[in-house]
């Protein structure tokens, strides 16, 4: 990766947090911001800074995703790459066109790569928490 990206990486990082974190967390980051851009009384501004800004965290990814020393496997890099074109193409469509309701396919996306990064949202968390109580409800009642 290059100083600049990696130098960028550095700047967002927090301190004991892992790239695949950072990644994680920007991916978060960027479909709650299009949640709350999409919701009834959002500003066409929030709405279009909303798309962007996901779009220019997708283009760090191409960028990277493409650099020769990425390690990941090419199958892997074929998968996000064409993942990222689907994420430009609704992007540009919506900032031509008004359409709040297809960009829950970026939200949805956005969320599944950050849980294959190992980052847990609050709704997980949440359904993981309720998932134990009622185990060990039917545990000491069994």
């Amino acid at each position: 990766m290059s100083n600049d990206r990696h130098n960028a990486y550095k700047t967002h990082q927090h301190e004991q947090e892992t790239p695949r974190e950072t990644e994680a967390r920007a991916l978060l980051g960027c479909a709650r911001r299009i949640e709350a851009a999409c919701q009834p009384g959002a500003s066409m501004d929030d709405y279009i800074h909303a798309i962007k800004h996901n779009q220019q965290l997708w283009t760090i990814f191409q960028v990277c995703l493409c650099e020769p020393d990425n390690q990941l496997p090419r199958d892997l890099k074929v998968l996000l790459l064409n993942l990222s074109r689907f994420v430009d193409k609704v992007s540009f469509r919506a900032l031509v066109e008004y359409v709040p309701n297809e960009l829950k396919g970026l939200v949805d996306i956005n969320r599944n790569i950050a849980a294959g990064l190992g980052v847990k949202t609050a709704t997980d968390t949440a359904i993981e928490s309720s998932m134990a109580t009622q185990s060990a409800s039917v545990m000491t009642s069994a």
